[in-house]
């Protein structure tokens, strides 16, 4: 248990008629009845796990808002140790505008689940409406910088919406809950009544940087695997067979799952150095013991001169499956990786920044692609935590094309895909392959700031062959069957990825 140096307030709830507000005043007077008070509101709860930026519903007295929770920076792991900030916006869901003199109880801890260890407990009131939670962490007590308004009994936000909040918070990875209640709106002197506050569940995900040296070939290599979900356990590396395996705790309850806004993001870094595994394009990448494949494991030869990085990728759809299969006793999720013989590439048709955030699905004309003639791509960006299309934004965005090697051969900067689609024309110098960028820089939509927490690069392959028509024919259609069975396919047996 933390020690604190102010003491920790209960959430403030106050008996009084069914309709109107509750005077400040009366709030000393009351004091006594809170705790049962507690025990019996009603509260509407959202939840989600491990994500970066939600957004929940609510109905304040009848009025319709959104409440917007967003982790700044969107990558946080234990080994950065930098200031995280944690932003909630109240706004009216009809004008777009924020909400003021809004008020808030929030809890956090670490985990999931009733044995999850408190952090702290603090109501804060803001008068722009914005409340911007700045944690600096580092050992010692958590002290909370802030001004406290006597007769709210909370702790008050500068004119821009923040609170410096210092102390041992968020340097463990894994998850960590914020419990949100929205205590009262538009004035500084009135709460809800009893039963009117609105509360929501949210996860921020908080990277766990595991390092081990694994010996190979008579050789000790350092690998990294970074769970942006939970802490790595279990970790094996089987020499003979070339495989990594690992796990971490996780709750494949079905109902739980549905109810939840998740995403599960593991990174590996293997050094290229390592003959056979660092070296390879192509992988067997399994969850649960079923095989995964397309834009759930993308490979990342580029990135780093040293390492070889892959991400695994799982949305909601993804583990909603995957729960489906697991006994009903597991409480773990497992992982697998080994490098295959099929080390083919081909043009990837479906990739995923490396956050995670935006998926990208590729579409290439002419088929097969010729130098010698001009090649248009069509990119329709996605949600990647709910793989629904970003119809409702425009998505800010460069693209780039490079040689293998990492020369440039185009560039294309400051590009708009309106209703998160767009058509773009590329002519190659030569036919071979070639490295794809697809910078994401922002989301925009109307009325609003643009978004920057989701931004990343989805990276992939374009194949430019030049073939004889009859194995053009062959090819395309073995690239069509291939797609069939990524998306559709029998899942009971394992296939190559090679960066699609």
């Amino acid at each position: 248990m933390l020690r604190i140096k102010y003491e920790m307030l209960a959430f403030h709830h106050v008996a009084g008629r069914a309709t109107g507000r509750i005077p400040l005043s009366c709030i000393l007077a009351i004091a006594l009845v809170l705790p049962a008070f507690m025990m019996t509101s009603p509260f509407h709860q959202a939840f989600a796990d491990g994500l970066f930026r939600e957004e929940f519903e609510a109905s304040l007295e009848g009025r319709d808002a959104r409440l917007s929770v967003t982790i700044n920076p969107p990558v946080l792991t234990t080994e950065t140790s930098q200031d995280a900030f944690v932003e909630l916006r109240l706004f009216d869901d009809i004008n777009n505008e924020t909400i003021k003199f809004s008020t808030f109880a929030i809890e956090m801890e670490k985990g999931i689940g009733g044995v999850a260890p408190p952090l702290y407990k603090e109501v804060f009131h803001t008068e722009s409406g914005l409340l911007t939670l700045r944690f600096q962490p580092q050992e010692g007590d958590v002290t909370v910088f802030a001004n406290r308004d006597q007769l709210l009994d909370a702790w008050t936000a500068d004119p821009g919406g923040t609170i410096n909040i210092r102390g041992p918070i968020l340097l463990e990875g894994g998850l960590y809950h914020f419990g949100i209640e929205i205590l009262g709106i538009d004035s500084p002197r009135e709460l809800f009544p009893p039963g009117q506050s609105v509360s929501f569940d949210s996860w921020l995900s908080v990277g766990d940087v595991f390092n081990e040296s694994v010996e190979y070939n008579g050789i000790n290599y350092n690998t990294t695997i970074i769970s942006y979900y939970d802490s790595v356990e279990e970790f094996s590396f089987d020499e003979e067979r070339k495989t990594f395996a690992w796990s971490m705790p996780f709750d494949w309850n079905i109902e739980r799952i549905g109810q939840t806004n998740i995403f599960v993001h593991e990174e590996v870094k293997i050094p290229k150095s390592m003959e056979g595994i660092g070296d390879s394009l192509s992988f067997v990448a399994s969850v649960n013991n079923d095989p995964i494949s397309g834009s759930k494991i993308l490979v990342d030869p580029y990135t780093s001169e040293s390492e070889l990085i892959l991400h695994y990728l799982l949305s909601k759809p993804d583990i909603l499956s995957l729960a489906e299969k697991v006994p009903d006793n597991e409480s773990r999720m497992t992982f697998t990786l080994t490098p295959s013989a099929n080390s083919t590439s081909g043009t990837t048709t479906e990739t995923a920044t490396d956050t995670g955030g935006i998926g990208v699905t590729l579409q290439w004309t002419p088929d097969p692609l010729d130098a010698s003639t001009g090649s248009t791509v069509k990119l329709d960006f996605h949600d990647g935590f709910s793989g629904a299309r970003l119809d409702d934004v425009d998505v800010l965005y460069s693209l780039r094309i490079l040689e293998l090697e990492g020369n440039e051969v185009f560039s294309l900067p400051g590009l708009t895909a309106n209703e998160g689609t767009d058509t773009q024309t590329i002519d190659f110098p030569s036919n071979e392959e070639y490295r794809i960028e697809v910078r994401v820089d922002g989301l925009a939509q109307d009325g609003q700031g643009v978004d920057l927490t989701r931004n990343g690069i989805a990276r992939g392959i374009v194949v430019v062959p030049e073939f004889p028509v009859g194995a053009v024919f062959a090819i395309a259609g073995a690239v069509g069957a291939i797609l069939v069975m990524q998306r559709f396919g029998n899942r009971n047996q394992a296939s190559g990825t090679s960066l699609k």
